[in-house]
């Protein structure tokens, strides 16, 4: 248990430096676009508080699960039981699946009306791609 609660407060420690660093980069940002549409600013600036406030969630989350030995034993039952992680499995599988041709359709139905957004839509669709490759071999090699 001592390694998991180790691992945990990595995790953590790690979180609440993604959440402090995360305001100077989209400040930083935010200065260096001056001349960006308001709009594309504001989009901006509500993603980035949706994911703000995510990370402060999940930081808090666990840091208080570090100072309880039974919310740390509960979440190590949660992220080590079989049934979860085969659930976790098969709803990812599925969903990659399932958004990316979700995806590919949008850049089929965009070309017809906007060539930037069908390209962008693509471009996705090779990160996807991409990622998927990268994950595929490193998992290849290490299991």
């Amino acid at each position: 248990m001592e390694d998991f609660k180790k691992k945990v407060e990595k995790r953590a420690l790690i979180s609440s430096i993604l959440c402090s660093s995360s305001l100077a980069v989209y400040f930083a940002l935010r200065f260096l676009t001056k001349n960006a549409s308001d709009f594309g600013q504001g989009l901006a600036m509500g993603v980035w508080i949706g994911m703000e406030f995510v990370a402060v969630v999940n930081t808090v989350r666990l840091f208080a699960t570090l100072k309880s030995e039974k919310a740390l034993k509960e979440l190590y039952i949660k992220e080590n039981d079989e049934r979860n992680k085969a659930i976790e499995r098969e709803t990812s599988q599925k969903s990659i699946i399932i958004s990316s041709v979700g995806i590919a359709a949008g850049a089929i139905v965009s070309g017809f009306f906007d060539v930037k957004v069908c390209a962008v839509l693509c471009a996705v669709l090779a990160f996807i791609a991409l990622v998927i490759t990268c994950m595929r071999a490193y998992y290849n090699k290490t299991m």
